[in-house]
């Protein structure tokens, strides 16, 4: 299991507050060490409209979540186009769960994705990256600016 290092957390929990601006992008760093560019949904309208429209996502970027505090934040599928993977994490970056192969809702009332205890944070990216990129409970992934 990748050991998180003391200053490592603390930079990733500095840096939190300074992506969470609207608009704002960074880095993630995964356990297999590659870094893929994430989009930050830290304002309500982001985070309910997320990857609802879009026709495509690229495989090397991510979308984080960014939430204050802990709560029940499951994910949908509504008007999405493309299966996802996420995954759930705390405010150090833990990996607490994942969902692979997500479908599109195809009629509603669309099913809730996720965790039924709460949590910080979640990503998602296209159908397959939780696997090419070593990503499970446990495993610790970082942000960066």
């Amino acid at each position: 299991m990748l050991r998180a290092r003391p200053y490592l957390l603390a930079a990733l929990l500095l840096a939190l507050p300074a992506l969470a601006s609207a608009g704002s992008s960074g880095w993630i760093t995964l356990p297999d060490g590659k870094r893929l560019v994430t989009r930050v949904m830290a304002t309500s309208d982001e985070r309910s409209r997320g990857l609802m429209f879009l026709e495509s996502f690229p495989d090397d970027e991510l979308m984080l979540f960014h939430y204050p505090v802990d709560g029940d934040h499951r994910l949908w599928m509504k008007n999405c186009h493309f299966p996802i993977d996420a995954a759930w994490i705390d405010s150090g970056g833990t990996v607490l769960a994942v969902e692979k192969n997500i479908p599109p809702c195809e009629k509603e009332p669309c099913p809730l994705y996720g965790p039924a205890y709460p949590t910080r944070h979640f990503v998602e990216g296209t159908a397959g990256w939780l696997e090419r990129h070593g990503v499970a409970p446990g495993r610790v992934i970082f942000l960066s600016r």
